[in-house]
Formats: C-alpha cells, sequence, structure tokens
C-alpha cells in the first residue's frame, strides 16, 4: 500500500516507509503527513508488522517543513512587531501562560507536521531510520524521534531552523540534550551548521554509519533482528526508558516492577524459557 508521498512495502514483518517528493526532496508537508499518519495506525494495529523502518528517496531523507508554504503564510499574514520593553523570555513565558490557560488537548496544541516526531516517539514498536542523505530542521527531528538511526556515508543532519530566525520546535530541544548533552546541543542549535555522517556519529546522533549503498542491507539485516524478537518486552522497555528519563534509580526500579509483571504474562515469556530449556531458538510472536 503506498500513497503519493509515502511508498509502503513489508518485508518479514517490517513495514518499510519512504517520504517521497523528489522535487522537495521529501520536505514534509500536511499531504505526506496525512499519508504518514496513516501508516504509522495501520503498523500499530497489525499483529504481523512489529518494526519499522524510515527513510527518504534518494538524494535526501527529508529537508524539513515546506518553506514554500511558510513564505506564502507570511505574505498573508499582519506584520507584527516585538515590543521592546520585555526580554524574550518574558514574552515567551507570557505566551506560556495563555497557552496553559487554554486547556486544550497536546494534539490541539502541535500544530501541522510539528506533530510527526512525537507520533513516532510514541510508537509503541521498535522504529528505525534509516539515514540516506540531508536531514534538515523538522527532518532532523523526525530522524531522532526514531529509537535507532543508521546513516548512510551521504547523510547530513543540520538543525537549520535559527538560519531562518526560528527556533527548533519539532522537539528536538528536548531530544539533543538527552543524546549528546547541553553543550553540543547548544553548538548546533545556534549555529544550524551541517554536520556529516561522521561527525553525527562521533557526537552521538547516529548508532552506525554505512556505505550508501549498503544502507537499506544494513538497516534491514538489524530489522528483521528485532521484528523476530519479543517485540511486546521492546515495548514495555521503550515506555520505560522514556519513565526513567524524568526519575531517580529508586523510582525506575520501582516503575521496573509493574513492567516485568506485565512482560511475565506474554507468550513470549513462556516461549523463551520453553526455548531455552529445550536449547533452540525462540520462536516470537510479539504477544
Amino acid at each position: 500500500m503506498s500513497g503519493t508521498y509515502i511508498k509502503s512495502e513489508s518485508d518479514q514483518g517490517v513495514l518499510i516507509l519512504t517520504m517521497h517528493d523528489p522535487k522537495t526532496r521529501n520536505a514534509i508537508g500536511l499531504e505526506m503527513m496525512a499519508e504518514l499518519e496513516e501508516e504509522l495506525d495501520r503498523f500499530e494495529s497489525s499483529p504481523t508488522l512489529r518494526a519499522l523502518v524510515l527513510t527518504g528517496s534518494d538524494p535526501s531523507f527529508c529537508s524539513g517543513a515546506n518553506v514554500k508554504t511558510m513564505n506564502e503564510d507570511n505574505e498573508s499574514s499582519e506584520a507584527k512587531t516585538i515590543p521592546d520593553d520585555r526580554t524574550p523570555w518574558d514574552l515567551l513565558n507570557e505566551a506560556w501562560d495563555k497557552q496553559s490557560a487554554l486547556n486544550s488537548r497536546p494534539r490541539d496544541l502541535i500544530e501541522g507536521v510539528r506533530y510527526v516526531p512525537l507520533r513516532l516517539h510514541n510508537l509503541q514498536k521498535p522504529s528505525i531510520a534509516a539515514v540516506n542523505g540531508s536531514a534538515v530542521g523538522l527532518g532532523m527531528g523526525i530522524a531522532l524521534s526514531c529509537d535507532i538511526r543508521f546513516a548512510s556515508t551521504n547523510a547530513k543532519f543540520s538543525e537549520m531552523f535559527v538560519r531562518r530566525g526560528l527556533i527548533p520546535a519539532d522537539g528536538s530541544c528536548w531530544q539533543l540534550p538527552r543524546m549528546i548533552g547541553l553543550g553540543k546541543t547548544f553548538m548546533l542549535q545556534y549555529t544550524g551548521e551541517i554536520v556529516s555522517a561522521e561527525e553525527s556519529l562521533g557526537l552521538g546522533i547516529v548508532n552506525k554509519i554505512t556505505q550508501h549503498d549498503q544502507l537499506m542491507n544494513e538497516t534491514m539485516d538489524l530489522a528483521h533482528r528485532i521484528a523476530s524478537g519479543a517485540t511486546y518486552s521492546m515495548a514495555l522497555i521503550k515506555k520505560l526508558i522514556h519513565e526513567s528519563l524524568h526519575t531517580n534509580l529508586e523510582e525506575s526500579l520501582k516503575l521496573a516492577g509493574p513492567a516485568q509483571d506485565i512482560a511475565r504474562q506474554t507468550s513470549d515469556h513462556k516461549e523463551g524459557v520453553k526455548a531455552f530449556v529445550e536449547k533452540r531458538k525462540p520462536n516470537f510472536t510479539g504477544r
């Protein structure tokens, strides 16, 4: 099942989604987002699809949000000036207070294509970004929102927002400090500089670099390994890791207890123990 902007195929329990809009180097627009969300809904509801690989049509992974649409919005909107009597943080705190007073759902407050990173982050099945080329702005945020990142030697990453007079509103202000630390995050986001695949590996942004023509082969090798594993337990692992980012060790150990109790009830746990006793490879089903 494939759409206009998202190419979709499955292989041995792995769903492969390719962002496909060559004329914009796979920039994310509302149409692409809608197709991507439809495929992610299908992925999560299918018992046979157990791991996700997200990539882009060469030569780009994703060039970010649609800048043409952004320019049209600027030209059609009324000009506003920033007041001189308050600091940037003063204005931001005022805006946050107004936002809090709305008491709205998160989906109503995260407009347009900025919702894509959160949708990927909240997937309850494993995901891998196969970064085949430039991942810029929102494109980098999308890659960061997957659980694992493999990059080809052609990959490049950039927090380009500041070069457009904007801020990283795609979740990378949350993701990057946890991956690479504060100083490196400030460097990337203050400069918007482009980093190579090799630099991104050194920073800790990607897990592995491959030759460009081997990217999908090596990514699929890992995806197949994961998809044939105990993916129900992986969902619990992912939730526990996310929660543990905000807690101390004692609280994390407390949270792990109920998760382990649930894992013990799965068919995969029973199969894993049985396979160990019988000295054979387990046949996990993700249930």
